[in-house]
């Protein structure tokens, strides 16, 4: 399949998956979200699926810091409310196909060109010590969030946008890894494709369930000194930041305010989150002779604060820096860490290599 048909094929993928989610009738109702008056608010009749949601709430669900601690509430409408805005999703669908194509052009030349082969399937737990499986998880949820970003400016109520932008997300990542099967020096992996499952349904059960809203994956990146020097492990690749997995981090962070008790939230700032990470750790280790040494490649497992950037930055009238704001969100900034396998180590701000240890 050549460039353009496989870019045609994630093209037609999206506008599909957006054309067979609207083909039922939506009624939604979009507020600023400061304050509403629940006497102009009715109860939604049963099975009714009208989702009232803010304008700019974090990440396409409901901000309950907007409307107190009720959490998500269902709503009816009067007759003659708005759908689905077909300009918005216009732009919205453009948008992703400008993005989308892009990233295909990027990774083309990048990891496949000049590497046509016959599908493959390989088994690379080897590879940089099965680290990049957290990068494959981050991608499948970090693609869900801007596709869910699309489908909730486009008016979709948040359940469909959320099923949509996890499958559209999983779709994506999945064409990636199939691509992968078709590269000499790669192939399909199994546990990628299983990585991408996983991204792609914790974006979906965390966006759905109240109480998982209280963790968060992110992501760090430093460059790594393999990058810097470029020397890539397969000879002549195109060494990159997606790439350069010495140079990231993953991080699982708990909202500690969310989750304490009511007694004990006022001695806990809300801004200020608590993060389980993985990093690589001597990824580009080789042998004397300058083969890849895999054996002593390892991953580094920490511990340091995270920021709640949604909470540091002030909401805005302007939709773009919500945007913006909430994207940020996905990543983590540096902050104290500790690093406690392998070699012990205090930093004073990961990824910074300022330590003590």
């Amino acid at each position: 399949m050549g460039m353009v048909a496989r870019t045609f094929f994630v093209m037609m993928m999206l506008v599909a998956l957006s054309a067979t989610a609207s083909a039922r009738s939506i009624n939604i109702i979009v507020v600023d979200s400061i304050s509403v008056p629940k006497a102009t608010l009715q109860p939604a009749a049963e099975h009714d699926t009208t989702i009232f949601f803010p304008a700019f709430g974090t990440r396409g669900v409901v901000d309950t810091t907007k409307l107190g601690t009720d959490g998500i509430k269902s709503y009816g409408r009067s007759p003659g409310h708005s759908q689905v805005d077909w300009t918005k999703f216009g732009i919205a669908s453009g948008s992703l196909i400008l993005a989308i194509g892009a990233l295909h052009v990027y990774q083309l030349n990048a990891w496949w060109a000049n590497q046509r082969t016959t599908f493959h399937v390989i088994d690379d737990v080897d590879y940089k010590a099965n680290f990049d499986k957290a990068g494959h998880t981050f991608g499948a949820y970090y693609s869900s969030h801007f596709f869910g970003e699309a489908f909730n400016w486009s008016g979709f109520d948040s359940a469909q946008s959320d099923a949509l932008a996890a499958t559209c997300g999983l779709l994506w990542e999945l064409y990636v890894e199939i691509e992968d099967g078709y590269a000499r020096d790669w192939g399909f992996s199994r546990g990628d494709a299983i990585s991408d499952f996983s991204g792609a349904g914790f974006y979906l059960l965390r966006n759905r369930i109240p109480y998982l809203r209280n963790l968060e994956y992110k992501w760090t990146y430093f460059p790594s000194q393999q990058l810097l020097e470029n020397k890539p492990d397969i000879p002549g690749q195109s060494l990159n930041f997606i790439e350069d997995y010495g140079g990231q981090s993953y991080w699982l962070s708990m909202n500690i305010h969310g989750m304490l008790p009511e007694a004990a939230k006022p001695y806990w700032p809300e801004w200020l989150n608590l993060a389980v990470g993985v990093a690589g750790w001597n990824l580009d280790a080789r042998t004397p002779d300058g083969y890849n040494d895999f054996s002593k490649r390892k991953k580094a497992w920490l511990i340091a604060l995270d920021y709640d950037i949604g909470r540091l930055i002030p909401e805005s009238d302007i939709g773009i820096i919500n945007f913006i704001r909430r994207g940020l969100d996905y990543w983590h900034f540096p902050a104290p860490a500790y690093r406690i396998y392998p070699e012990p180590r205090f930093y004073i701000l990961f990824p910074f290599r300022m330590s003590i240890g």
